[in-house]
């Protein structure tokens, strides 16, 4: 009942392949298809191919074009074949290798060949090796430009490139990108390209932290089918010595930019705020009522206010979210501003040991921060109360030498047991769990009055999808069974309304390393590792999905939910009932003797820890006073026997403890503060 290949004929002019064989079995449909595997294994694509029978013999036709914009471009893709009769798949086998030469069709970017491995009949569609090198380079305030040389010969008018220029999340993450600028080139006539990139049209998106590595490449697009790709601009060794320079950019408003050659011989720059002693703190004064600040600010600076913004960590970098306004009142010889201690960082909005900055704002100008000069003293200040507050703050010279504030918790206890929902992944959950090598007292504390686990908050909004029996798959626990059939039903917001739960514990989880797939009917599900491992993924009629290949881009799309999510949340949950656990995952582990050992693939973790800050710090700014739990500073890692499986998201037994300890302390001083 096998079908099997006996020839294979490959067809230049049309570049189409012709597969040939016998089939016992009737044929419905032929079909080409892969399964990718990156952070997590991805629908299939599916390619239904044309075909002829003939008694038991059938020919089946395989399109170039179809199966160049299906495949990888940074990866071979094992496309194998099968039939499909009566609702069941035949993989197509060949019971000995068929002849075949590869394929190497000009501007393209694969090569092909027929390989049988274990006698399955595979397309193999491999990445030519491509590089493209930069013999010529300049660069001044105002232009960036030189001349590329690509290592295949191009016939002219089949492709058009772009220079693109990407920001890293940050320097160590050289394998992945976020914002990015792009500059036309136009179509190509050759395989030495010149090109000129007007840095005035450089925007300030590629502007986030003081110091962005920003890559640079060269995009090509086929003209001839709907395929792009990137390659890195090594360098030719006889230019190497002239490409670090440093200029002064017109725009945006001061900043440098910094070009430099990798470790890996490529083409990359420092893009740099120049924000520094713009603004400077000229006096400096404060008791239990006020603070009196006294500036220097540039003549030309107009509407000028105080802004003071919360740190968020972000890997080893952070950002701002949060942020309070002060006016600044504008003198010819100085400007000044006093603050109230009845309004300074006032509200829920501080954290354990956060640190504040601050920063003059001016209409047209970005916001510079304050600097402060040798002859103005910080060092004796004192921590002071903040108003209606578990909180003190005291006014600092930070590192670079800029005016902050680092603040620090006031002591709270008391607690009661109390009613918990967790929606999220293991990372909350496991806390609430009574094996010895968790919590097994857990239950004096807390009752968990009902999970959302590995759930999407895309998925939450969306309507129920009624298209999956889940008794076909047998191959799963009941507690994967109730995962997937909760994710499918939907109705979180009303179990939790329904649960008349004292707190929710959230953490993001599902949305860092997976993403959400929309079905033909607009249905939203999650991607979980159960969908993926038990084969329903294949069985959906999936329309889209999105990924991280392009974290920026699911970060824009995640906001517009996270406001949705958010919205439905608090009309149920006061925002201080709930609790955000930051989460993160660790990049080592005890191996089974107790030795500490590093992830290999630490950078991939470490990206994915920098986005998951991204979406804590999102959702902290639109429910400032929501509670948190953050492990980031704690020295916790992974464990080779823990008892679901050894993980990068799976910890040593003292993390689900301490986890415990940090519940108990916030329920407690919610209580307390109840009371008061």
């Amino acid at each position: 009942m096998k079908p099997y290949l006996n020839k294979i004929e490959l067809n230049q002019e049309k570049q189409t392949w012709t597969i040939s064989g016998t089939s016992p079995i009737k044929i419905d449909e032929v079909q080409a298809h892969y399964t990718e595997m990156l952070e997590f294994i991805r629908p299939e694509k599916k390619v239904s191919l044309p075909f002829e029978t003939n008694g038991n013999e059938f020919n089946a036709t395989i399109s170039l074009t179809e199966i160049a914009e299906n495949s990888i471009t940074d990866n071979k893709t094992p496309w194998t074949f099968r039939i499909i009769s009566n609702g069941k798949s035949y993989p197509i086998e060949s019971d000995g290798p068929v002849t075949n030469k590869e394929f190497a069709p000009q501007n393209a970017f694969y090569q092909y060949l027929f390989e049988f491995p274990e006698g399955i009949v595979t397309l193999l569609s491999k990445p030519k090796e491509i590089t493209a090198t930069l013999s010529n380079f300049q660069l001044s305030s105002e232009l960036l430009s030189g001349e590329i040389k690509l290592s295949v010969p191009i016939e002219p008018d089949t492709y058009s490139a772009e220079v693109v220029l990407k920001r890293r999340p940050f320097s160590a993450l050289y394998l992945f990108h976020e914002q990015e600028d792009k500059f036309q080139i136009g179509t190509l006539k050759a395989d030495s390209i010149h090109f000129k990139v007007d840095l005035k049209a450089l925007t300030s998106k590629l502007l986030v932290d003081s110091n962005n590595v920003i890559d640079s490449f060269i995009r090509l697009k086929s003209l001839s089918i709907n395929k792009q790709h990137d390659f890195y601009l090594n360098i030719e060794p006889s230019i190497k010595n002239t490409i670090p320079k440093e200029v002064k950019l017109e725009t945006p408003k001061y900043s440098k930019l910094s070009s430099f050659v990798t470790g890996s011989n490529r083409l990359s720059f420092y893009f740099k705020k120049s924000y520094q002693e713009i603004v400077s703190l000229t006096s400096f004064g404060e008791d239990d009522s006020k603070i009196d600040l006294q500036f220097t600010i540039p003549k030309n600076f107009v509407g000028c206010e105080l802004v003071i913004k919360r740190r968020d960590d972000k890997a080893k970098l952070f950002e701002y979210y949060i942020e309070q306004v002060f006016p600044i009142k504008q003198g010819l010889l100085k400007s000044s501003t006093t603050i109230s201690r009845d309004t300074f960082l006032i509200g829920n909005i501080n954290k354990e040991n956060g640190i504040w900055d601050f920063f003059v704002r001016s209409t047209g100008q970005p916001d510079l921060p304050i600097f402060i000069p040798s002859t103005v003293d910080l060092s004796k200040n004192k921590y002071h109360d903040i108003f209606k507050n578990p909180y003190q703050a005291r006014i600092i010279k930070n590192g670079a030498k800029n005016l902050s504030i680092s603040t620090i918790p006031g002591p709270e206890s008391n607690s009661n047991p109390l009613k918990i929902a967790v929606m999220g992944s293991c990372f909350s959950r496991n806390a609430f769990n009574s094996k010895p090598y968790f919590n097994p007292d857990y239950k004096r504390f807390f009752e968990v009055t009902f999970t959302q686990s590995h759930t999407s908050i895309f998925s939450v909004l969306s309507k129920p999808y009624e298209g999956v029996h889940i008794e076909k798959y047998g191959n799963m626990t009941n507690n994967e069974r109730r995962t997937v059939q909760d994710d499918l039903n939907k109705g979180f917001f009303e179990k939790l309304e329904k649960s008349k739960s004292d707190y929710l514990l959230l953490d993001f989880y599902p949305d860092v390393l997976r993403g959400p797939l929309w079905l033909e009917g607009g249905e939203i599900l999650s991607l979980s590792y159960i969908m993926e491992q038990t084969g329903i993924l294949n069985d959906l009629p999936i329309k889209r999905l999105l990924d991280h290949s392009d974290n920026e881009a699911f970060f824009q799309e995640w906001t517009t939910y996270a406001d949705k999510f958010i919205e439905k949340l608090l009309t149920i949950m006061p925002a201080e009932k709930i609790i955000l656990n930051k989460g993160g995952f660790t990049t080592k582990y005890y191996d089974k003797n107790g030795v500490v050992q590093e992830y290999k693939i630490k950078m991939r973790i470490e990206r994915n820890n920098y986005f998951w800050e991204r979406l804590n710090n999102y959702f902290l700014a639109k429910v400032p006073t929501a509670q948190v739990i953050d492990f980031s500073k704690k020295p916790y890692i992974g464990d080779f026997y823990y008892p679901f499986g050894h993980s990068f998201s799976h910890f040593e037994s003292g993390y689900y403890k301490d986890f415990m300890r940090e519940m108990i302390y916030i329920t407690e001083r919610e209580k307390r503060k109840s009371n008061d």
